[in-house]
């Protein structure tokens, strides 16, 4: 079954969906394996099997929480420009990179979100038959890098720290420390209050903290590395409405502006 998608709609795990309509809804390059739309913050990559179409393993780690992606470039030695460059580079430019292969023609089922970790250099065949240069991405799935992020400690950092941590200021911050940071920074900025409509959390987690579901405000999944600016820590009510409301596009909008005008509070600081 394919699914109907419309804008804003997320991407669901295993759903089917015409490539054709993801680029009417999004543009971006409608022939590339990588394609990046000008206009909106994200990167799509798309593979035609899970692997086995490399020649040499690339695909999916044992326990398929990392994919192994080979750049673009058909003819001689792939270098970091274009495509690969958006890809190594998105999120320092703010891009969610979704991860799709095809099962027919025209249609590609969505795997998951995914970051980049790594790439590395490996020697390959190219269209010609010639041997060249290949890059290797090394792309994990975002819920398993929030999974070991949740593992990791960063309560001993102020607010300020956290936030820099969360930019990807600080020097050798791994993506862990970075997606743990971002979290934390959040609930921190929030105070125990909706981000949205301004009421106090509805509840007292078992943990001690104050309940407010996190929100990625520019994303097509419900997970992920994402900037400050890009999330908000909100009551489960306001993020049912933003997920399912019929005035859900106006009330992130206004949610937007209401995350900006914090986050330049904080620049300004």
């Amino acid at each position: 079954m394919i699914t109907d998608l419309q804008r804003g709609d997320f991407f669901q795990k295993g759903h089917r969906y015409r490539r054709k309509q993801i680029h009417k809804l999004y543009k971006g390059q409608e022939q590339s394996e990588i394609s990046t739309p000008k206009a909106h913050p994200y990167i799509f990559i798309f593979t035609k099997e899970s692997g086995s179409e490399y020649g040499t393993g690339h695909g999916w780690n044992r326990d398929k929480t990392s994919f192994f992606y080979t750049g673009e470039g058909q003819r001689g030695s792939m270098q970091l420009i274009k495509g690969n460059k958006a890809l190594r580079e998105h999120f320092q430019s703010g891009k969610a990179v979704y991860l799709f292969h095809y099962v027919e023609p025209g249609v590609v089922e969505f795997v998951d979100e995914v970051t980049y970790i790594n790439h590395q250099l490996e020697i390959m065949w190219d269209s010609d038959g010639e041997l060249r240069e290949a890059i290797i991405f090394e792309l994990e799935r975002n819920p398993v890098i929030e999974e070991k992020a949740a593992k990791l400690d960063v309560s001993p950092y102020s607010t300020e720290q956290l936030r820099h941590i969360a930019l990807g200021e600080e020097k050798k911050t791994s993506v862990y420390e970075q997606t743990a940071a971002l979290k934390q920074y959040v609930h921190k900025r929030a105070a125990g209050i909706c981000e949205a409509c301004g009421e106090s959390a509805p509840f007292i987690a078992k943990d001690g903290s104050s309940f407010l579901q996190m929100y990625y405000l520019s994303k097509l999944s419900e997970s992920g590395l994402a900037k400050p600016k890009d999330a908000a820590a909100l009551c489960p009510n306001c993020y049912s409405r933003l997920r399912y409301g019929k005035d859900s596009e106006v009330y992130k909008e206004e949610l937007i502006t209401k995350i900006n005008e914090k986050e330049a509070g904080k620049k300004n600081e």
